[in-house]
């Protein structure tokens, strides 16, 4: 036979306190994230700075190739161009398998394994003026644990005029 002895008021705070100070050092700490902002197009976008590091930018300010571990890599640039459907074709013929592929009239979102077996995920918005805003994620399987769940997150953050 179960008993259920009731607990005192006082005592059900004390342990609701205990609970959350112990929740407290258990949850982890939320990154530092890093807002890339290209000047020539308006690209935007933002990530965790623990996942990738800043290079320096090409020179015709197109944009810029960040590097993590294991060669992952984040390339984000603006670009123009008319069809945006050819550049959702280019995506397409660097993946050996497609596991996403979702193309829209103002945004296309493609993803996928390279030849290499790099997770490969690519999503290019539509801007004013032809602009393309474009954001690539390419890193090893090895770093799906740590990436993978942060690709919506900064992809969701891609943005430009």
């Amino acid at each position: 036979m179960n008993v259920i002895l009731p607990i005192r008021p006082a005592r059900r705070c004390r342990i609701a306190l205990a609970v959350l100070a112990l929740a407290a050092f258990t949850l982890p700490a939320v990154a530092d994230t890093l807002t890339y902002r290209n000047d020539r197009f308006g690209t935007t976008i933002r990530f965790p700075t623990d996942l990738f590091d800043t290079l320096t930018p090409p020179a015709n300010g197109d944009g810029q190739t960040f590097l993590g571990p294991d060669e992952a890599e984040l390339i984000v640039y603006g670009s123009r161009s008319d069809d945006y459907r050819d550049l959702a074709a280019q995506a397409r013929q660097q993946l050996e398998e497609i596991t996403l592929d979702r193309v829209t009239r103002d945004w296309f979102a493609i993803s996928g394994f390279d030849e290499n077996g790099n997770v490969f995920y690519q999503r290019t918005e539509r801007g004013a003026g032809g602009v393309l805003h474009t954001a690539i994620l390419r890193y090893p399987t090895s770093q799906k644990p740590v990436i993978d769940p942060q690709v919506g997150r900064i992809m969701r953050t891609l943005t430009g005029p």
